[in-house]
């Protein structure tokens, strides 16, 4: 058996599935290429395949990373690249493909870049994130069912910058959430303190996960594998 990483896009319809149904979408998408997949062992064979990195619904993504495992003697060229293409479902586009070889890549997450844009005051979303880079920590409660936690979200989300959006009386906010032993910051907390400073709706619209760094890929792939 022999490991790939896919890169591919997710973005027009396919940013409102899941993170459950994107990775059905990818299986459907090797299988509708003719593209066999590696199964698991047991009563009920699963294929191997894996998105390390589970993307918001409504999200779109530009870097998102795929791990699968097919049997030996599947190439991985061009023309297989291009089957995927052909196969994908609108809005699912794979981008790159690397043959890692046997060993199992598990790919951790250093960092996640995200954009997005917001109504309202733009003047005071700037002033808000200027406050936030001038901020020495910044203390956020999480509520989950697990009980109350809080995090230093200076601690997790980092490079903030509000630049005009494309149309009219919007902001786009630009920010880096960092993926620590202890986890990671939710994009929504970052923009729900910025909101709340600025003063306008926390809604957040095209949401896009720009940039993704990880660890643990095979060297040459630091940031990202590099297609075929």
């Amino acid at each position: 058996m022999t490991w790939w990483l896919l890169t591919f896009s997710r973005s027009g319809p396919a940013r409102y599935l899941s993170h459950l149904d994107t990775s059905r979408a990818v299986q459907r998408t090797f299988a509708r290429a003719g593209i066999p997949l590696a199964l698991s062992q047991g009563m009920r064979p699963k294929p191997r395949l894996s998105l390390p990195l589970p993307l918001p619904v409504g999200a779109a993504g530009c870097e998102e990373l795929g791990v699968v495992e097919v049997p030996d003697g599947v190439e991985a060229g061009a023309a297989t690249l291009r089957r995927l293409r052909e196969a994908a479902p609108p809005g699912l586009e794979p981008a790159a493909l690397v043959v890692v070889g046997e060993q199992h890549p598990r790919p951790q997450v250093r960092e996640a870049e995200y954009a997005c844009v917001l109504d309202g005051d733009a003047g005071a979303l700037r002033a808000a994130v200027e406050r936030y880079g001038q901020e020495d920590s910044i203390a956020v409660e999480r509520v989950s069912p697990k009980g109350r936690r809080t995090l230093d979200l200076k601690e997790y989300v980092a490079e903030v910058a509000a630049e005009p959006g494309p149309h009219g009386d919007e902001t786009r906010v630009r920010f880096t959430v960092r993926h620590r032993d202890d986890g990671a910051a939710r994009p929504q907390e970052f923009i729900d303190l910025i909101a709340a400073w600025a003063g306008v709706d926390a809604a957040m619209r095209d949401l896009q996960r720009i940039r993704i760094a990880w660890r643990g890929l095979p060297r040459g792939t630091a940031s990202g594998p590099e297609g075929v």
